[in-house]
């Protein structure tokens, strides 16, 4: 099973505005509504046996809600197409800490890179000429962080989709 843990982000309608423009000025593998996310923590490849320590991991992790901002667009490496993410920053790195301490009590490896937020919403993105996706005004958009959710990606009938397996409220 091909598993991570993220969040939804609550402003799927300002992101759904950045894709409709992105759209219209490039062409690439855009991320569906439904799929919108921010990830906390990619697992990858995991047995269905280890499911019962994620979620005891996401449970002991979890800390209180918190508020988040989609603050514009950025490219991450040549052709990934991200939103920023601002707001309370601070909770969501304490968030991510207790998750990787948790995960790896369970056996699971802590991530190499530093943990930096974002919500993808394109891949393989090839801009029209002299388009500059950063021309894009930024209208931060506030987001609430209430639960932490375990998905699994997986393809159904050709498209990919972001199945909840668990969800944990944030107290």
């Amino acid at each position: 099973m091909r598993l991570f843990i993220g969040v939804k982000t609550g402003c799927e309608d300002y992101l759904s505005s950045l894709l409709q423009k992105l759209r219209k000025f490039g062409q690439g593998s855009f991320t569906s509504r439904e799929n919108l996310h921010m990830t906390i923590r990619f697992l990858g490849e995991v047995p269905p046996a280890k499911i019962k320590d994620i979620r005891e991991a996401i449970t002991e992790a979890q800390r209180g809600t918190f508020s988040l901002t989609c603050q514009g667009l950025q490219i991450i490496g040549r052709d990934i197409v991200t939103a920023k993410v601002g707001g309370e920053k601070d909770k969501l790195s304490s968030l991510y800490d207790s998750l990787e301490t948790a995960l790896e009590k369970r056996g699971f490896q802590r991530e190499a890179r530093r943990y930096q937020p974002h919500i993808t919403l394109a891949r393989q993105f090839r801009p029209s000429a002299g388009f500059d996706v950063t021309s894009i005004p930024p209208v931060p958009a506030l987001f609430m962080v209430t639960e932490i959710i375990l998905f699994e990606s997986k393809r159904k009938e050709g498209r990919l989709v972001y199945q909840c397996l668990f969800r944990e409220p944030l107290n």
